[in-house]
């Protein structure tokens, strides 16, 4: 039998579509503001941890012949990833964001949901390398899961994602997996300011949050 590998410690990848929606009630207005700030003509994307694919045909969907390279750990989502009619067109890599990226320029280097399972260190070091990675006026985003300034607004922030989560017909399961995740992920989780400062500091010329909801976080840098 195969082995199913568990994305979150609480889904498998045949339901994290269904799923990721519950759990991240802003990320269908996330993937569209990524959509919306990338450069007007994008021609090579980077999509670094693309999971199942959703952001990825997406923007295949809004720049029509632009090279697409999906880079995922998983060999499960990108099993999925490849089975969708919209990701036709996209090349999916297996393997771990840290490792050397496909040699070339980009026009953007996309992140979505992801780089909050890296320690601090490689979230700079990504950031570090995308500044490299990008040509001229290219734009690194980077949409994810960020740590509250205040413990006050850990704590209330977390009392309305619990709703949320409910509200959206999370099982109870998923919703506790969730919860003692976040717990123990907290000291290593930036906050949106000093995630944004990193941009900064790798080099990008500006930055800016385009979106913010709860503990998601969109942050984008162009150099």
């Amino acid at each position: 039998m195969k082995r199913t590998e568990q994305v979150h410690g609480v889904m498998g990848a045949a339901q994290y579509d269904h799923l990721i929606r519950a759990i991240v009630p802003g990320q269908s207005l996330l993937l569209s503001t990524i959509i919306d700030n990338l450069p007007v003509n994008c021609k090579k994307v980077l999509d670094l941890g693309c999971g199942t694919g959703i952001l990825t045909g997406m923007i295949g969907d809004a720049f029509p012949g632009a090279e697409i390279i999906g880079i995922d750990l998983s060999s499960d989502m990108l099993e999925v990833a490849s089975d969708k009619s919209n990701s036709k067109g996209v090349s999916f890599i297996a393997q771990d964001l840290r490792e050397p990226w496909p040699e070339g320029k980009f026009d953007a280097i996309v992140s979505s949901l992801c780089l909050h399972h890296v320690p601090p260190s490689d979230r700079r070091s990504v950031a570090q390398r995308a500044v490299t990675a990008l040509n001229p006026a290219g734009r690194f985003i980077c949409g994810d899961i960020f740590r509250a300034g205040q413990e006050w607004e850990e704590r209330m922030l977390t009392v309305s994602w619990v709703r949320a989560m409910k509200r959206e017909g999370a099982p109870n399961t998923v919703i506790e997996g969730m919860i003692r995740q976040r717990a123990g992920r907290l000291p290593e989780l930036s906050t949106i300011s000093d995630f944004q400062k990193s941009l900064l500091d790798a080099g990008f010329e500006r930055s800016w949050v385009p979106f913010t909801s709860g503990f998601v976080g969109l942050v984008a840098g162009e150099i």
